[in-house]
Order: C-alpha cells, then sequence, then structure tokens
C-alpha cells in the first residue's frame, strides 16, 4: 500500500501545480483592478486636472501650464511651501529629540514591564487626533491653562496671546503626534542590538559616547529615519491642526489645498498645489532616507536583552535618569488628554482654572442633541461597512499576491502602499476627483470608498507579513493529502492568522472612527462624529466636546486595555 500511494502524492501535485497558472493569472485581475480605480486613477485625475483652467468655478478644458506658472511666480506660493515643510521637519526633529531617548531606556534599559512601557507610548495614536489638538488649544489658548498659571504664578501681568495661533503651537502640535510613530519604528532597532556587540565595544575601551557613535547610530537610524518619515507624511498633510492651532501665521499649503476645493473652488489650482506638495515630500523624504544608510547587520536573536553588567544603560543613575525622563514624556504625552477630561465635569462655559464647580450637565446635553446622535450612528454604519469590506478585500489580495507568486510583488506593496504614505489633504482631494468621475453623491457611499483607500492596504500589509512568516510546507502537506483549497485555509491556514485579521480590523476601525482629513472632502451634508465635532469647533465651542472627547477616550481605553488583556493571555498560555 505505501508503494502506491508514495507516487500518488507527488502526482496529485504535480497535476494541482498544472493548473494553477491560470487561476493565478485570473486571480491577479481585482488586484489589478483595485489598484486602478483608487490608486492609478485618482492620481492620474489629479495630475490631468492641475493642467486645466477654472473660470469662474467652472472648470475649462484646455490644457495649460497656468496654475505652475501661478504658483512659479507667486511669493506666497514658495512662503507657504517653506513653511509647511519646515513646520514638519522641526517638529519631528523635536519629537526625535523625545522617542529616540525613550526609545533606548525601553529598548536597551528597562528591565520590567517593557511591553506596558510600550503601550503607554503608543496608546495615544489610538485616541481621536481632534481630541489632542484640541487639548492643546485649552492649554495654549489665551484663556487656557498656561496663561492661567503664568498669570497666577506672577510670571505675567495679562494673559498672553502668543502662545495660540502661531507657528510654535503649530511645530508643538505636530511634535506631540510624532512621538509615537518615531517611538515605535526605533524601539525595534534598540531591541535587536546584541548585547554581545556592546560589551565587545566596551572590552575594547570604547567610551559610551564612542560606543553610540560608531555601534549604536548606524544601527538605529534606519529605523529612526523611517519613523521620522511616517511622522513627516502624517503631518505634512495636516490641515486640521494648523486651521485650528496655528491662525494665519500658522496657514500650510493643506490649509490653501481644502480652501480651493471648498470656499475657492479652484479645483485646477487646488490640483496642481497639492501635486507640487507630492513632489516636495517624495525629494525630502529621499534625501532623509540617503542620508541614513544601513551599515553594518544585526546578529543574533531577540532573546536576552537584558542591559551589560559595564553598560552605562544598567547604572543606578542612569536608570534612574532614564526613568525621569519616561515619566515626563508620560507626562507631556497624558496632560493634554486629562485636562480635557476634567473640563469635561467643569460647571463653566470657560475652560479656564480653577474649576467653578463639578457638573455631570455636559454629558447629559449629548443626550439631547439629535445631530450629534446622528452624526454617531453615521460613523458607526460608515465604520462597520470600511473594516468589513477592507478585512476581506485586504485578507483575498493579501493570499494573492503571497501565494500566487506574482511577478513584481513588491511593486504591488508599494502600490497598495502609495495611499497610505500620501499626505492626507491630497488623499482626500484624490478621492473626490475619483468618485466625481463615477457620479457617486456625497455621503456614507463616498466615506467608505475613501476610507477604504487606507484602511484596506493596512489589513493587506498586516497580513502580508504575517504569510510570509509561516511555514509554507504546511499548506501543502494539507493539499498534498487530498484536502481542498478551501478546507486547507479553514482549518489550516485561517487558526494561524486571525489574530493578524483581527488586529488589522481593530486597527482599522481606529482609522476610520478618527478619520477627518479625508472625510472631510467626502461628506459634504452628512458629517460623521468626527466632522460634527470639528465643525463643533471651528463655528463655536461648546463644553459638550469635552465630554464627547472624554466617552471616546474612555471607550478606546478599555478596548486597548481588554486587546491588550488578551493578548497577554493568549502568550501566557503558548508560554504553558
Amino acid at each position: 500500500m505505501t508503494e502506491i500511494i508514495a507516487p500518488a502524492l507527488p502526482a496529485r501535485a504535480a497535476a494541482r501545480h498544472a493548473r494553477f497558472p491560470l487561476g493565478l493569472r485570473l486571480s491577479s485581475v481585482p488586484v489589478l483592478a483595485w489598484l486602478f480605480l483608487i490608486v492609478v486613477l485618482p492620481n492620474v485625475l489629479l495630475v490631468g486636472i492641475s493642467f486645466l483652467k477654472s473660470s469662474a468655478g467652472v472648470i475649462i478644458f484646455e490644457p495649460s501650464l497656468v496654475n505652475y506658472s501661478r504658483m512659479w511666480n507667486s511669493a506666497g506660493f514658495w512662503v507657504l511651501l517653506i513653511r509647511t515643510l519646515s513646520f514638519s521637519f522641526f517638529a519631528c526633529i523635536f519629537a526625535t529629540l523625545i522617542a529616540y531617548p525613550l526609545a533606548f531606556y525601553v529598548g536597551r534599559v528597562a528591565k520590567r514591564n517593557k511591553a506596558l512601557l510600550t503601550m503607554l507610548i503608543v496608546l495615544p495614536l489610538w485616541i481621536s487626533l481632534l481630541m489632542r489638538i484640541f487639548a492643546w488649544r485649552v492649554i495654549l489658548g489665551q484663556s487656557g491653562v498656561l496663561n492661567g498659571f503664568l498669570v497666577s504664578s506672577g510670571i505675567l501681568d495679562a494673559p498672553s496671546e502668543a502662545f495660540l495661533y502661531s507657528p510654535s503651537s503649530v511645530i508643538i502640535v505636530f511634535a506631540y503626534i510624532s512621538v509615537p510613530f518615531i517611538f515605535i519604528s526605533t524601539m525595534g532597532a534598540f531591541e535587536k542590538i546584541p548585547n554581545d556587540l556592546i560589551e565587545a565595544s566596551e572590552d575594547s575601551g570604547a567610551t559610551a559616547l564612542q560606543t553610540f557613535r560608531h555601534l549604536i547610530w548606524p544601527l538605529t537610524r534606519r529605523n529612526l529615519a523611517i519613523g521620522f518619515s511616517l511622522a513627516f507624511l502624517v503631518t505634512v498633510g495636516d490641515f486640521v491642526t494648523p486651521a485650528m492651532i496655528g491662525g494665519i501665521d500658522g496657514t500650510t499649503l493643506g490649509v490653501v489645498i481644502s480652501t480651493q476645493f471648498g470656499f475657492a473652488n479652484n479645483w485646477p489650482y487646488g490640483a496642481a498645489v497639492a501635486v507640487a506638495l507630492m513632489l516636495s515630500v517624495v525629494v525630502l523624504l529621499g534625501i532623509i532616507i540617503a542620508l541614513t544608510p544601513v551599515r553594518g547587520v544585526m546578529v543574533g536573536g531577540e532573546g536576552d536583552q537584558s542591559p551589560s553588567s559595564n553598560g552605562a544603560s544598567s547604572t543606578g543613575f542612569g536608570r534612574r535618569l532614564g526613568g525621569i525622563g519616561y515619566i515626563a514624556a508620560i507626562a507631556y504625552l497624558y496632560a493634554p488628554l486629562a485636562i480635557i477630561i476634567l473640563f469635561s465635569f467643569n460647571s463653566a462655559n470657560l475652560q479656564t482654572l480653577p474649576l467653578e464647580g463639578l457638573t455631570l450637565h455636559w454629558y447629559h446635553q449629548l443626550l439631547n442633541d439629535a445631530s450629534l446622535i446622528e452624526a454617531a450612528q453615521r460613523s458607526v454604519i460608515v465604520a462597520a461597512c470600511v473594516v468589513s469590506i477592507s478585512v476581506l478585500v485586504g485578507t483575498i489580495f493579501a493570499l494573492i499576491v503571497h501565494y500566487a507568486k506574482l511577478k513584481g510583488a513588491r511593486f504591488y506593496e508599494m502600490a497598495f502602499a502609495l495611499p497610505i504614505a500620501t499626505p492626507g489633504v491630497v488623499l482626500g482631494i484624490e478621492m473626490v476627483l475619483g468618485t466625481e468621475i463615477f457620479g457617486i453623491p456625497s455621503g456614507i457611499t463616498r466615506i467608505v470608498i475613501g476610507q477604504m483607500s487606507f484602511v484596506m492596504p493596512v489589513t493587506f500589509l498586516l497580513l502580508l507579513v504575517r504569510l510570509r512568516r509561516l511555514d509554507p510546507s504546511l499548506m501543502e502537506a494539507s493539499l498534498d493529502l487530498g484536502a481542498s483549497r478551501w478546507q486547507s485555509f479553514v482549518h489550516v491556514l485561517f487558526p494561524m492568522i486571525k489574530g493578524t485579521i483581527l488586529a488589522g480590523a481593530f486597527l482599522g476601525l481606529t482609522l476610520s472612527a478618527d478619520d477627518v482629513m479625508v472625510t472631510l472632502f467626502l461628506s459634504g451634508g452628512a458629517p460623521t462624529l468626527p466632522i460634527w465635532v470639528f465643525n463643533q469647533m471651528r463655528f463655536g465651542f461648546t463644553p459638550s466636546v469635552n465630554a464627547v472627547f472624554s466617552i471616546l477616550l474612555i471607550m478606546c481605553l478599555v478596548i486597548v486595555t481588554i486587546g491588550n488583556w488578551k493578548t497577554a493571555a493568549k502568550h501566557s498560555r503558548a508560554a504553558r
């Protein structure tokens, strides 16, 4: 019997592989269709419209360089371009000064609770961007917390107007947003540096500064550049922060682009400005990446990462200093959020200290606000549609790209990642153009399509990384033993990837529920909850916004805590 079965397995596998190529060619069709409709077409439309003219809000289909000529000869454009790039660049520099030492402390110095220390730094990413921006407005405002403290302490005689609506306020908030991105990217590099290398450097007589310069810096600078670039992309396309924090002196190209597609109704010029911003970002990030080459190879695993016995990081003074710095960073990240929660119970309308009294009035008011409830319901519908479709499509595409062995797989990855790497204001404009050409009206349908453009790639890339780490022989063995592809997926592959799928769904839910920059262009008269809050903050403050943000913060903390608890429990069971 053995002699009969043994030859049959290779024969079955050969037959399976013989008919596989046709399926692979057909399976690439939906992948290419998605890339064309969501990535290629919107970018082509953006570039194409930038070469047209506009008159009284009407696009004139005559190819012209008038928009680019207008930009080239406009001193105001160059001032805004330099200001936009410099705001994000200097904010990322400031954030690096905070995040890089933090990553070193958590990755190399801290001996206990590394997962908790990491989560505390990363958690603000899951909290509403609007909430974090609004918190800084409360702190920096003329009647805000900072002015109140300086006046009450006698440092200032009267509240100053210099803190809010200035370039420095934009840089401060951009840096605040950037810290978690740079920390995440850099900490992994610190963890992977083998202790043997550091010990060898110390045994050779190198000082701490020489060890950093010749060993640690070369092995971590590429990760730092990646985190720096990601933070730069997030902030350079942010038009919400400059609009709420910067004032006239803090205006950036993002604000100009949104205005051209909004009140000014000059789409061709707005498209040309967006193209110029994209090209400038690509050039600048290309220079940054080129200046941080990878030199050296990190050998060894991530097992024993305890500090070396002789290293400066292991001294009591080093640990205490790092601990103080970590606590200061946590205060920097969480103090604005704590202030919002505090003011949500303030009985007064003004956001000043001390509190006049404690009340739950603003929470009760939310229950009677029909527009808020409708916006919240719309957000739930949009998030459910975006997450379910993105997870399904992202899973299918990841399986196709991985198992179909499509030619140019790296190209597919870069193409899918392009919407993620596109500044938010530009992506919003591209989605407007893409949905407009198909006559899709403003509202939920447009919002879902627009948010899927950046949520689906996240789930796709996460799952693709997971699939590449799996042992391919498991699926091959299942197929060779006679199981169908569906049976092999359900019983072999899915149990190994479901955790990543759930993680992608959770991340997608967070991105969808918090999005402003893309959704604002697509919502029309059907705002989601973040757009409703944004309009409240722009056109008339009400303290109920504090209550909204506090509820969102508590929900986020509960979800993240539950997720972290389940992950820890799973790892604990696996260890046993």
